[in-house]
């Protein structure tokens, strides 16, 4: 970037409260008139750096494309309620089943917003340009630094034909490529948030670009990426965690600590996973991956409760020190749910093991509080583990 611009990097960021992208293309035959709105995504997450987990929200809202070209339609319209990973990943799903192949496009300049605010100036839209190397192609972009902080609302609906301003300051609306709109924050992002955003551009800014350059320790790495491509918004070099194992039905977890301290008495029992869901919970403008929670013992009937994936913890990693500092009363609802946690634990292994050999693998260095060969539940929890454990057969459950 230009010094004429690195001013204008101090304050970056296109504010709003969702995001939309839409793909569009002409419905006529010959696929050069006006193009038509086909299938709407919203983002989910995304921040000044990142275009996250993005849904498949409707196909066709004018109902053009089904009556011009229902068979292209109709394939989009099946992928309408998935969710996935980041914003490159849907658009290039998206992307393919209108095409009927798995054809590749850059997304981000193929797919749109639709913006409308009082506060843009559209001659600053994807003012400054660079270049990107995407699966060996040198692309160039586009991004809008220069919109200090405009307030933007994003039409999940737009109209099929654009409308001029009446009077000079009237809102702009209009289309750009996704890309061009860049960076977008959530208007509801906290203040000290975004002064450290400001103080991140800052130093972007400085070092001469918006996206940070490739540091010359991370050289032996590129062929590595090259060979292995990420989508916009997926990150690279952390261990990835199991995403799918986290919200599987079935799966047994513990609440963190700080959501135990503010919940109910059975909040410090084991819980299985009944559903998954994404949802804005907790007060956060973000949706959030979500487990829906039955507390254990199934028998006696807990209400289930909503919590992010995040505030949970697999059945292994906090067992022996729930046991420890928890379970003091032998007999207790308490002492139950816990030993119905290692019966669902232990018939989920196959073969299923003993219920000692489960103990050992949840408590090890706990002493094992039953007898004899270990393939029943200690006396003083024979009474309840007979109406907890006999139906726990029916779940697998891992951690």
């Amino acid at each position: 970037a230009s010094d004429a611009w690195r001013g204008k990097f101090l304050t970056l960021r296109m504010l709003l409260d969702r995001l939309f992208v839409i793909y569009r293309d002409s419905v006529d035959d010959s696929m050069s008139g006006p193009p038509v709105p086909l299938a709407v995504l919203e983002v989910l997450d995304f921040n000044e750096r990142l275009l996250g987990c993005t849904r498949v929200v409707r196909v066709d809202p004018h109902y053009v494309w089904s009556a011009r070209h229902p068979e292209k339609a109709e394939p989009v319209e099946r992928l309408v309620g998935r969710t996935y990973n980041c914003l490159g990943q849907a658009c290039q799903r998206v992307y393919a089943a209108y095409h009927g192949t798995a054809v590749r496009t850059e997304f981000m300049n193929r797919f749109e917003v639709y913006l409308r605010s009082s506060e843009i100036d559209p001659a600053l839209l994807g003012e400054i340009s660079y270049e990107r190397l995407s699966r060996g192609v040198r692309l160039t972009e586009w991004c809008s630094p220069a919109l200090a902080a405009a307030r933007v609302e994003s039409l999940e609906i737009p109209p099929l034909v654009t409308p001029q301003p009446a009077r000079p300051g009237d809102p702009w609306e209009g289309w750009i490529p996704v890309g061009s709109g860049r960076p977008y924050v959530h208007s509801g992002t906290p203040h000290y948030e975004v002064e450290q955003l400001q103080r991140e551009a800052r130093r972007v800014a400085l070092e001469g670009g918006f996206f940070a350059r490739e540091r010359s320790r991370d050289a032996h790495k590129r062929s590595h990426a090259e060979a292995n491509p990420l989508e916009e918004g997926e990150l690279r070099g952390k261990k990835r965690r199991n995403s799918f194992k986290e919200v599987e039905p079935g799966r047994l977890v513990f609440l963190k600590d700080h959501v135990r301290s503010r919940g109910p008495a059975h909040a410090t029992h084991p819980h299985v996973v009944v559903s998954s869901t994404l949802q804005r919970i907790g007060g956060v403008h973000q949706a959030r991956r979500c487990v829906v929670l039955r507390p254990l013992p199934e028998a006696a009937a807990l209400p289930e409760a909503t919590h992010a994936v995040v505030d949970t913890v697999g059945l292994k990693e906090d067992f022996a020190r729930t046991w420890r500092e928890h379970v003091v009363a032998p007999g207790s609802l308490l002492e139950e749910a816990m030993w119905e946690a290692i019966e669902k634990r232990r018939l989920s292994r196959k073969p299923p093991v003993s219920v000692e050999v489960a103990w050992k693998e949840l408590a090890p260095g706990l002493q094992w509080p039953g007898g004899g060969g270990g393939d029943v539940m200690p006396a003083a929890s024979d009474s309840r583990a007979h109406h907890g454990c006999s139906s726990a057969s029916s779940a697998a459950a891992s951690s």
